[in-house]
């Protein structure tokens, strides 16, 4: 019996069981670049909620802009979601794809108070969020140079790049230097 007939013959339940006993398994021994990325898919959920709930609640002299702003973020947001659970999918892993798997996987936060912050610690806190993200993405990409899946490292590095620039446009909205604040960066120089 072939491989693929076998798993046809399982039912959804057994090979859903069979994936979630392969993912904690992964998570508990030897983790690789898809489980990384799982935590990164949360973190973009997470991300999806938290920049929606800026936009709409923003309030202040920089209404008009972070408005936008954060508008244009969930959106780009949206697109390394689909992107990278795409490029998983094509390399062969199962990615998380459900609310309860986002919420197991991210590293992020979100709560209702948060729409009575400040413009300025919105903006702090998403800066925050956004390196959290980079610094899961940095392991990722470590990891999947091991593995060699070259497509999987050119998404990685592009997300990467994108979060690079996201960091440094928004530090510069509040007034500081890119790297400012970068506990990731202040480590590398000791």
């Amino acid at each position: 019996m072939t491989e693929n007939k076998a798993t046809q013959e399982r039912t959804p339940q057994e090979r859903l069981q069979e994936e979630q006993e392969h993912k904690e398994h992964v998570h508990h021994t030897k983790i690789n670049a898809a489980a990384i990325a799982d935590h990164l898919l949360g973190n973009m959920h997470t991300l999806h909620v938290k920049l929606h709930q800026y936009h709409w609640y923003v309030k202040g002299a920089n209404f008009f802009t972070l408005h936008e702003k954060f508008e244009e973020l969930y959106n780009q947001n949206e697109e390394w979601f689909d992107k990278l659970a795409e490029r998983l999918i094509i390399s062969g892993h199962k990615p998380a794809s459900t609310t309860a798997e986002f919420e197991k996987y991210s590293m992020l936060s979100e709560d209702a108070i948060n729409k009575y912050a400040k413009a300025e610690d919105m903006v702090e806190n998403i800066i925050e969020d956004f390196r959290s993200t980079r610094e899961l993405t940095i392991r990722a990409i470590r990891l999947v140079q091991d593995e060699g899946d070259d497509a999987l490292e050119d998404t990685l590095i592009a997300f990467k790049n994108d979060l690079d620039k996201n960091i440094w446009m928004l530090q510069a909205f509040i007034g500081k230097e890119a790297l400012e604040d970068d506990d990731a960066f202040d480590e590398d120089e000791d």
